[in-house]
């Protein structure tokens, strides 16, 4: 089977040779394999590194909005591979992965898309050496709903339902695999490694912080957009519509608030509200930590936000965006 392997970078100068290597390992007996890296305006050392490898490398303008879809989409749009591997720059591949999902993929002609366990490490870690498992697991995989920025896809599924949403600012996986699965294929993840992702721990309040000022929680907002009015809405709305909960129990509070106002029953609001907070006492209690509680309600006022604000934006037609490229190798 003929493979295209798309990588997604921006400034991963720390991290690009060792995923391209780890490619090049993977991808050493098999015939017909192109590398292709999609660049989002690196401004480090990204690009000269990659430049040492045969591989073939599409730098996007920093004029137009960078996301990651945006790559994948870009990616997808200049690979010719029968199978189409995604990966992100901050990953490296384990190599003997991709013969164990090639089979699976060969196997099973319902599944369009196969990844693995994803390793979190620190990234100053050394790549680890994995001793091959003593014995083999009753199953090679279990069926999910999503995959995450690491997977192999079917080219002829992906031509079926469409590619990435190059306009999304998050939530680009999910609303794939759902529009996969809708279409009666199955997406399964390997009980073997697929990739050791190397990324700093997650750092609580300004973690969030910095996610959302990226607008990373504008997806799933944009997706119910997008999907409007669609035989996909209530599919995408039943398993990524979480953000629109705490806003329904924000709208019923404004609600019961005034209800409470006009009836002279204030006491009643005042009761809830207390009732509330001590639920909030209770979970910080449980948590042993205010400062969870206060990083998880926080959390979930950027996914409102997000919701709200993406759902707000004017859907651009996926084959709109501009190819403000430069190819350079």
């Amino acid at each position: 089977m003929d493979i295209s392997a798309i990588i997604i970078t921006k400034n991963q100068e720390w991290n690009i040779e060792r995923l391209i290597e780890s490619i090049l390992r993977g991808t050493a007996m098999l015939d017909n394999v192109e590398i292709i890296l999609v660049d989002s305006a690196s401004t480090d050392a990204t690009i000269e590194l990659a430049q040492k490898y045969p591989i073939r490398i599409i730098q996007l303008h920093a004029a137009q909005r960078l996301t990651a879809a945006a790559g994948r989409y870009i990616g997808y749009k200049h690979s010719t591979g029968k199978l189409i591997l995604f990966l992100d720059g901050d990953m490296e591949l384990d190599a003997a992965w991709l013969p164990k999902a090639m089979n699976v993929l060969e196997n099973h002609p319902d599944i369009a898309v196969v990844s693995g366990l994803i390793i979190d490490l620190p990234k100053d870690a050394v790549s680890p050496v994995r001793e091959p498992a003593q014995t083999a697991p009753e199953k090679e995989f279990f069926q999910v709903k999503y995959t995450g920025g690491a997977a192999m896809h079917r080219r002829d599924v992906i031509e079926k339902v469409g590619s990435f949403n190059p306009y999304l600012y998050s939530d680009e996986e999910p609303d794939l695999c759902i529009r996969i699965r809708q279409q009666d294929h199955r997406i399964v993840r390997l009980y073997h490694p697929m990739v050791n992702h190397y990324t700093d721990p997650p750092g609580g309040i300004w973690s969030l912080v910095g996610r959302w000022r990226r607008n990373l929680y504008l997806g799933a907002g944009q997706n119910l957009r997008y999907k409007w009015g669609t035989h996909l809405f209530w599919p995408y709305f039943k398993e990524r519509g979480y953000g629109c909960v705490p806003l329904g129990g924000i709208l019923l509070g404004v609600a019961f608030f005034a209800w409470a106002l006009r009836t002279g029953r204030l006491s009643w609001f005042w009761g809830c509200l207390l009732l509330a907070v001590a639920g909030l006492a209770a979970d910080a209690y449980r948590k042993r930590s205010i400062y969870r509680v206060a990083s998880s309600l926080l959390e979930r006022l950027f996914i409102m936000d997000g919701t709200v604000r993406g759902f707000l934006m004017k859907p651009s037609p996926p084959d709109g965006y501009p190819a403000m490229l430069e190819i350079i190798q």
